[in-house]
């Protein structure tokens, strides 16, 4: 059995029997907690409509896959280092750790803050030049949001968000795999060795042993799970894992059309991209239940 089957493990390098990659980006938290306590305070929950009694963004929660071929992939990296480059002195800024390689980071960017700062570079400009990286390069996208208010009303006990949002995108990822005669592997941020672990030991179950829905050998064009950091700390973090930064400027854009039900420019810059367009609902971008 391999190494990556038994322990959360890091990936560096591409290896030339994968066609693809998947990597893996998340909005919104899987807490159902306040969701349940505001349901119980709605004394007349069950009479009428309980849509409104959660915000839109505590709402939903939503799992969001990119898809590279190995051969898109060079051509990326290459747009992605010049846009860095371009902006900061060797691609780098000083952080509260240190000198580290900048990393595109969704919610920071959104906020302007540390290498995003206005004062620190010329923010309109890169704005510009991150939604052309993003429109020109070639990737699909693989997206499931869950309606955590409804999943609670309609479910006792309900299935944890982030299994059930991952195993949609999975099993959509595998099937366009299977159509293509393709292999891939699947790339998640790291967020500690106990959640690794957890998540990995979901992920192996399903390839292994398949779901209620498909079976084992319906996952066995995925050759590998692997967990990155946001840096490369083996290279004392001058480095980042540029698949990752690109899942997380393409997430964050779904979880607020699936929020608020309205496309912004974010949105069009990337809807093409979603699997099946223009007919994605329920392929590419699934919503539950």
């Amino acid at each position: 059995m391999s190494d990556w089957r038994n322990r959360p493990t890091l990936i560096e390098n591409w290896n030339k029997d994968i066609d693809t990659f998947m990597a893996i980006d998340e909005n919104g938290t899987t807490d159902f907690k306040g969701i349940q306590k505001k349901v119980k305070e709605d004394f007349f929950s069950t009479f009428g409509d309980q849509s409104d009694i959660v915000l839109p963004h505590d709402r939903w929660f939503t799992i969001t896959g990119v898809v590279m071929e190995r051969n898109n992939f060079v051509s990326f990296k290459d747009t992605m280092n010049s846009i860095k480059y371009g902006y900061w002195n060797e691609g780098k800024y000083q952080y509260k750790k240190g000198l580290q390689r900048v990393v595109l980071h969704s919610r920071e960017i959104r906020k302007k803050e540390g290498p995003f700062n206005p004062k620190v570079i010329n923010y309109g400009e890169l704005m510009g030049d991150i939604s052309s990286l993003v429109e020109k390069t070639n990737f699909k996208i693989f997206s499931s949001s869950i309606d955590k208010l409804m999943h609670t009303l309609s479910y006792s006990n309900p299935f944890p968000v982030y299994n059930l949002c991952l195993e949609f995108i999975v099993e959509r990822y595998c099937r366009y795999l299977r159509g293509s005669g393709k292999t891939g592997m699947l790339l998640l941020e790291s967020r500690g060795k106990k959640e690794d672990k957890i998540i990995l030991e979901h992920l192996v179950d399903l390839l292994e042993n398949g779901n209620r829905y498909w079976g084992a050998e319906d996952f066995q064009c995925i050759k590998g799970v692997y967990f990155n950091p946001k840096w490369c700390f083996k290279q004392e973090n001058q480095t980042s894992f540029i698949l990752l930064e690109l899942a997380d400027l393409v997430s964050y854009p779904i979880f607020k059309y699936v929020s608020v039900d309205k496309k912004d420019r974010a949105f069009e810059v990337i809807e093409q991209k979603i699997h099946n367009y223009p007919q994605y609902s329920g392929y590419g971008l699934k919503k539950f239940p």
